[in-house]
């Protein structure tokens, strides 16, 4: 099976257009942008919000991807924006968990210290 973040990372390389902005345009940060690239298999619903700001079919690559394969296309922008809505909810709650560790060791708060690496290690994605 191939790696479709792989190939959209590669896609979205060569287009000259640079990953904050193209990020920014999706509307997730930068560090989720590297993340999605990650995923083996990456929607198909996300590809295709890239191909369009790539101006790029991506249905080269992956010829099982249609526009209306999974949901009705009334339906599609509202789900995106759930998941862009869902992957700004989860930054913020790792930027929280990240502020709570450093404080609780700065302030010598070793009980609270473990009990939030325990919270992030249990909550890893």
């Amino acid at each position: 099976m191939q790696h479709r973040g792989a190939i959209v990372e590669y896609v979205a390389r060569t287009s000259g257009l640079s990953f904050s902005i193209l990020a920014a345009r999706v509307g997730i940060s930068r560090n989720t942008l590297y993340n999605r690239f990650k995923e083996k298999n990456l929607s198909f619903d996300f590809i295709l919000a890239l191909g369009r700001i790539l101006h790029y079919n991506f249905s080269a690559h992956f010829p099982e991807m249609t526009p209306d394969a999974a949901l009705p296309d009334d339906l599609r922008p509202e789900l995106f924006e759930f998941e862009r809505k869902y992957n700004n909810l989860l930054e913020r709650y790792n930027w929280l968990l990240r502020f709570l560790l450093k404080k609780s060791q700065d302030a010598n708060q070793h009980v609270l210290h473990e009990q939030v690496k325990a919270l992030i290690n249990a909550s890893s994605f």
